[in-house]
């Protein structure tokens, strides 16, 4: 019978616990790349004005479509808390239905005013879509700022 005795170049070697330095640097890499991602995807105040400017602008163009397409005027009323919409119906005005003319609030760091600085403004489209009150409404928040502008023909438009 034979008998195998294992040499001490075969016999497993105990590991040391720990991690080597080569492996703490790749988690460390590994760990800014994504701190970095997340620091960069950040929306500062400059994206959440332009955002929410961008945003207004639609909607009003919207409103000033919904008021030509349906033949009533709308209004867009704003206060420094948000914005809504209405439409005029038998001599009432009601809120626009549909969930692109919801109340909407200004973010938290988004402040508004109107072209005159008043803090509440209407802005109305009637049922051909030239506005009688032309408008240009101020966002701003930090060192951002962004106008909406309403011309007297019903064009929407943004800029800074």
């Amino acid at each position: 019978m034979r008998i195998f005795a294992a040499t001490p170049e075969a016999r497993p070697r105990p590991r040391a616990n720990g991690f080597t330095l080569v492996e703490l640097m790749v988690v460390l890499a590994i760990m800014a790349l994504a701190a970095t991602a997340v620091v960069l995807t950040m929306p500062g105040e400059e994206r959440t004005v332009r955002s929410e400017a961008d945003r207004l602008a639609a909607r009003l163009a919207a409103a000033r479509d919904v008021a030509v397409i349906e033949g009533r005027s709308v209004a867009v009323n704003f206060a420094p808390s948000g914005y809504g919409f209405e439409r005029r119906i038998a001599g009432e005005w009601q809120p626009l239905p549909g969930r692109a003319f919801e109340q909407r609030s200004w973010p938290g760091n988004v402040r508004f005013a109107a072209g005159d600085g008043r803090g509440a403004a209407r802005l109305l489209f009637d049922r051909v879509g030239t506005s009688p009150t032309p408008q240009a409404v101020v966002l701003a928040g930090g060192d951002a700022r962004e106008v909406v502008r309403v011309s007297a023909t019903g064009e929407v438009s943004r800029g800074r």
